[in-house]
């Protein structure tokens, strides 16, 4: 695709990277390249335009990067276990009413168990034939499931459990919220001061924990004694009313490592004040609070554009505790001109993703009635 017209050139056969190299030989002149983090792609760019400019899509960075935190997550699932339970106990401080015992309870507990025995088993087999050497696609054909799940097992260095509700746990920064609060209201706003004034009576936690905390007091902050206090935000509730019905118990979905990875992931600003509570429990785990700093710091050098602080980056990665940070620090050296490209110029993939949507709804449109020529044509002409 020509982005710089948004045009779509042509649409190749297959993703080999032969049928790449040769099209580019015919097609000489090509300045800069825009694409993912494939290998396959990469090495067919360097054999057929080697004087090009190679950008790595900002996005798929990304994308790259929740992957990796998720597979931090899924080792340190108990964590998270503790975490969804602190939450769960500060929403609903009632003691929920005890559930009748359903005739189906055991019936569920013995599919539970017949599941787990079932993926525990996947696992192991998993793992026996990555030591005979296959490979991860090769193990997906064998055992006729997705390569993904095939790469989280192998990325698990023990069985990962199920998401469950059995522990409870502290936040890190309960014991100096009332110091904060009182500090707070006293006038001083200086989260910087506060935060090493609790680091010398023992805080653990991190500097964002702490400014998550001060952000939920600027409601009732005393600076602007004429206007009308804040009301506090209310507690909320643990019932919902149905018409026609008793008021029904709700609970909030379980915290996972995909949507805990994702929730470190996005904007602060775009946090809801429950979201916020779970950041701020999960970023004062000592077992996580490095892994989402590095998160949190890379997204920022990417979304602000600060290719100059690359190199520190990496190097903190490569010497963190995490085996998946260490892998993904590792990729980014390996591609460490496109990456400081996507860092620094403002090409993008963007265009070639929304396309992409188009093709699979025209393929499906012409699925079993036409062919690549007409596809090619339909695409092209119409760009």
């Amino acid at each position: 695709m020509d982005l710089e017209q948004h045009r779509i050139v042509e649409l190749l056969p297959d993703r080999e990277a032969q049928t790449l190299v040769d099209w580019l030989e015919e097609h000489p002149g090509v300045e800069i390249f825009s694409r993912d983090r494939s290998k396959t792609y990469k090495s067919a760019m360097s054999e057929g335009a080697p004087n090009a400019i190679q950008v790595a899509d900002r996005f798929h960075l990304l994308d790259n990067l929740q992957e990796v935190l998720e597979n931090v997550f899924h080792s340190h699932c108990p964590v998270l276990k503790s975490v969804d339970e602190t939450l769960l106990k500060q929403r609903f401080p009632e003691p929920l009413a005890p559930k009748s015992v359903s005739k189906t309870k055991s019936a569920r507990e013995e599919q539970k168990a017949q599941s787990r025995a079932r993926r525990l088993e996947q696992y192991e087999q998993i793992h026996a034939l990555k030591k005979q050497g296959f490979l991860i696609i090769d193990i997906a054909h064998q055992l006729n499931i997705n390569r993904h799940t095939v790469s989280k097992y192998l990325a698990a260095p023990v069985f990962p459990e199920r998401q469950t509700r059995t522990q409870l746990a502290e936040t890190v920064i309960d014991p100096y919220k009332a110091y904060l609060y009182q500090e707070w209201m006293a006038g001083r706003h200086n989260a910087q001061q506060l935060f090493e004034e609790i680091q010398q009576q023992g805080f653990k936690g991190c500097y964002g924990t702490v400014v998550y905390y001060l952000r939920k007091l600027h409601p009732f902050s005393p600076r602007n004694p004429s206007k009308p206090k804040a009301r506090p935000p209310r507690e909320p509730s643990n019932r919902v009313s149905e018409k026609g019905s008793k008021d029904k118990i709700t609970e909030p979905k379980p915290l996972t490592p995909r949507n805990a990875s994702w929730l470190v992931m996005r904007h602060l600003d775009q946090l809801t004040e429950e979201e916020e509570d779970t950041l701020v429990l999960l970023s004062g785990q000592p077992e996580l609070s490095d892994a989402i700093t590095l998160t949190q710091s890379f997204l920022f050098l990417v979304r602000k554009r600060l290719p100059q602080h690359l190199d520190n980056w990496l190097e903190l990665a490569k010497n963190s505790s995490f085996k998946p940070f260490q892998t993904f620090a590792k990729g980014l050296s390996d591609d460490y001109e496109a990456v400081k490209a996507g860092l620094t110029l403002e090409v993008s993939n963007g265009p070639v993703e929304g396309f992409n949507n188009k093709l699979k709804m025209i393929k499906r449109q012409m699925y079993g009635r036409a062919g690549l020529d007409l596809l090619n044509k339909r695409l092209v002409l119409a760009s």
